[in-house]
């Protein structure tokens, strides 16, 4: 009797989990809109780096680690290199990602106009994090944490509204940070 009861108890929750993952799969099909498909392009991934060491930097200030926060400001100096050298090769020809500046690709003038556009938001980018880098040499948590949000607001967000494709609805505060 045990064994039958067993039997049934298990056919009833392989069943029941059934239709919960079809049913949530057919929801997750069908009506779940993603606004930014991007593209997986070596550019986005060294992006992303910088966004995660970024993270990490948050995360480092918050708990005090400043050794980790003055590394992540090595990284992100480091990405933010490699990220000029990916976006503007030597060779001078841009990838599939210069048509979303709306400027031609076979432009030498329009690449010029761009990379220096990225040069000097990758500048502040690499000089905010050092700032950030020399003052958690203070061990200040208050006053590295501000530097950190100056290099977001000043470099990073500066970036983001001039380069990235706009999101069709920004939260009031990100509009106002200009994210």
């Amino acid at each position: 009797m045990k064994k039958r009861f067993m039997l049934l108890y298990a056919l009833v929750i392989a069943t029941g989990t059934g239709i919960f993952t079809w049913k949530h799969d057919i929801y997750a099909d069908n009506t779940v809109e993603s606004y930014h498909k991007e593209k997986p392009t070596p550019t986005r991934a060294l992006m992303r780096v910088i966004s995660s060491d970024t993270s990490k930097m948050l995360e480092a200030i918050m708990n005090g680690d400043y050794s980790t926060v003055i590394s992540m400001s090595g990284k992100i100096v480091e990405s933010s290199e490699k990220i000029m050298k990916e976006f503007f090769p030597e060779d001078g020809k841009v990838g599939e990602w210069f048509k979303e500046t709306g400027k031609d690709p076979g432009n030498p003038e329009d690449i010029n106009t761009v990379k220096q556009d990225f040069e000097n938001y990758l500048k502040s980018v690499v000089d905010a994090s050092k700032t950030v880098a020399e003052t958690a040499k203070k061990e200040n948590i208050i006053e590295t944490y501000e530097d950190f949000d100056a290099m977001l607001r000043n470099a990073c967000f500066t970036c983001h509204e001039e380069f990235r494709p706009k999101w069709p609805a920004w939260p009031e505060w990100m509009r106002i940070t200009g994210g």
